[in-house]
Parts: C-alpha cells; structure tokens; sequence
C-alpha cells in the first residue's frame, strides 16, 4: 500500500520518513497569513451561486495535490467521456484567496476543510448543493450534518481526520489519555525541548481550552485569552517547536511528544513501534475536507455526474487506499483489504468516537485572536 502526504509532496512508501506534517486543512493560516491577510482572503462581496450546465469534455478541479485515484480518474473519464482537469492548492489560505478573486473564476469543483465551509457560504462563494441529484445514503452520518454544514447544504463529506498525539511512553512516563495528560508530560525533565506543537494558533490554544473543558469554538474572547496564557506559561517552560513536522524526527526520538493526525501516527509508528498514538479526552479535533461547488462553476452537471462516481463504493476504497485517510462511506473499514496494516490507525486508532469530536469553524471575531497567541508562543520557545 501507497501513503500520500496530504501536502501534495507525491506517492511515499511506508518507509518513507522526511515527511513535513501532514495535517494541512487550514494548520498554517496563522504562521501564513497575518490577520488582515487571513480574513481578507476569507471576505469580500457575495454573489449568486451560478449553476452553469454547459456541457462539458473537461471538468475544472481544485484541490489537494494527489487527492484523486488515478483509477478513479480513469474509470470517471471512461464512463462519461469528462476529463478531470486538476489545479493544486497547498493551503485553504491558498483557496479562499483563489474562491474570492477573478482568478478563482472557472472552477467546478473545490475541496476546501470543514471549517471553512460557512465563511465560504457566508460569502458567497460557494453555492448550495442539490442533493435530489445525489445518493448520500452510503456515508457514514458521523460525518453528515456537523456543526459547520448543517444538513450538508453546501458540502459532501471526501475524507478525514483527527488531530491527536504521538508520544513515546518511556519518555513522558506513561500513557496519554487526557490533554492534562499531555500538558503534564510536557514539562518533564526529558521531554522539555522535544515537544512539537501545530502551527496554528487554534489548535495550539485548544489544547489548554479542552484540558479545562472549554469550547474552542466559543465567542467568548476572555475564554480564548485565558487559554492562551495557559499556553503561553507552558511553553515558556517546556519550549517546544512549532515547525513543520517530518516522521523522522519522531521515529528518531529528538521528538517525544507531537501533536499529528493520525496518518502521520500511522507512519511513525509503522518505523518505531514503541511509540503511542492517542486522541485526549475529552474531545479533539475532527476536520473533513469536502467537496464543495462554487458560485459560477461552468459545468455543474459534469461537477454532479463526477460526484456520482466518486460516492460509490469501489471509488471510496480506491481513494482510501490510495491517500491513506478513510472517505466518508459507512462501513469503510470492513470493506478494506484483509492484511491492511495498522488499519485502526486509519480510523484515528481504536474507540475514536467521531460524534464526541469537534471542528474548528472560522470566525473573523475570533481567528485574530488566536493568530495573535500563537505569534505570542512563537516568541516564548
């Protein structure tokens, strides 16, 4: 089996191991973009959603590089004679500017993360879905209706993830099974020094927020603040790094404790099997990179007819197998070739419970904020 970072750097085979972090969705808008930068991508006026239906040889995709099954790729042109035109983005920082400007024009279909999608509908800028012309019935209601799309208006789940910790228990002393736990291993004597957060000021102040059993979606800005100097009292004791994670400096053991998803978890421990891989309690990050169609996307009959094909279950194995996170079809695991290695790490390990999990959904009242701590934690390591 062949893994594919989600940052697009290409096919890399389980032994591969100079891999930067794979958690892309919207991890680097704080280190990116400054706020203004971030929110402008984000904003700017609305507009109708178009509906184009002319009729289409090639359909426009914007997305992750190397996200799609060359065989499904494949198997979509032979069936409907539409060749998959794909543009790549690294980034949804990358893709809101793109959505929100006259270059982002003539695209039928994006792939933007979870928590983007109502700023996007907000805007404007993407349009509603028409879901009389798709069977939805397959996929796993875990990830249908979430608190970003409420009954799946404008997105259809593509794959997923959680966002956990990658730890080695002989050096932080033991498991992991809270973000207390987490903080706590942090300052020990060993671990100080090897510790790997994200480079995103949400998730980084999260951590603080779930270990007090906060809401890191919540608008209250004295809850966000309080976390934050939380945080910023623990990394001035346990200086971590906030750079792009590669497996190597994990299998290795110049870093102990990291926060990852869990394909990189896969990967790791694949190379080192004495490390661990947990999602604290009480609740983490659940993030979803979905289709989405924007406003004015020319060929929106091929857009559904390409949605079609990519909802069935050959097609959501194919993918799966093919970029090492699971789609969105129910019962995907079972579906799976016998001998899949690790394969409960593909699901986020074991007993993951994706309905206790949350999405960050972005808010320019509140994404200031937190870009604001994490330059603040940046300068405290």
């Amino acid at each position: 089996m062949t893994l594919h970072d989600r940052r697009g750097n290409g096919p890399t085979a389980r032994s591969a191991s100079s891999l930067r972090l794979t958690r892309r969705s919207f991890l680097g808008a704080a280190g990116a973009l400054s706020a203004t930068a971030l929110l402008a991508a984000c904003g700017g006026s609305g507009g109708g959603s178009g509906g184009g239906t002319a009729q289409a040889s090639e359909l426009d995709i914007y997305s992750w590089a190397n996200y799609f099954a060359q065989d499904n790729l494949a198997g979509f042109t032979s069936a409907t004679h539409i060749t998959p035109k794909i543009s790549t983005y690294d980034s949804n920082d990358t893709l809101s500017a793109k959505l929100n400007s006259p270059a982002g024009t003539g695209f039928d279909l994006v792939i933007p993360t979870s928590g983007w999608i109502s700023e996007y509908a907000s805007r404007g800028l993407i349009q509603k879905i028409d879901q009389t012309r798709l069977d939805l019935s397959a996929l796993d209601p875990a990830l249908l209706n979430r608190e970003y799309d409420p009954h799946n208006q404008y997105s259809i789940p593509k794959d997923w993830g959680v966002y956990g910790v990658i730890y080695d228990p002989r050096a932080v002393g033991g498991d992991i099974t809270s973000w207390q736990d987490f903080l706590d291993a942090g300052e020990r004597p060993g671990v100080q020094g090897k510790i790997r957060l994200a480079t995103s000021g949400w998730e980084n102040v999260a951590i603080a927020l779930w270990a007090d059993g906060e809401d890191w979606n919540t608008t209250d800005q004295s809850v966000i603040r309080a976390g934050g100097e939380r945080m910023k009292a623990w990394v001035t004791k346990t200086k971590p790094q906030f750079t792009g994670a590669n497996v190597d400096q994990i299998v290795n053991g110049s870093i102990v404790l990291a926060v990852h998803d869990q394909s990189g978890a896969r990967r790791a421990i694949e190379q080192n099997p004495g490390l661990r891989w947990a999602v604290p309690a009480p609740t983490s990050e659940l993030w979803v990179d979905c289709y989405a169609i924007p406003k004015g996307a020319p060929h929106v009959d091929a857009v559904y007819k390409f949605l079609d094909y990519e909802l069935t279950e050959n097609a959501q194995v194919t993918d799966t197998r093919f970029i090492g996170y699971p789609t969105a079809l129910a019962g995907l695991r079972d579906k799976l070739p016998p001998g899949t290695d690790n394969v409960d790490l593909i699901f986020g390990g074991p007993g993951v419970d994706l309905s206790k999990l949350s999405t960050f959904v972005v808010n320019p009242d509140t994404v200031p904020i937190y870009q604001d701590i994490q330059t603040e934690l940046h300068a405290l390591s």
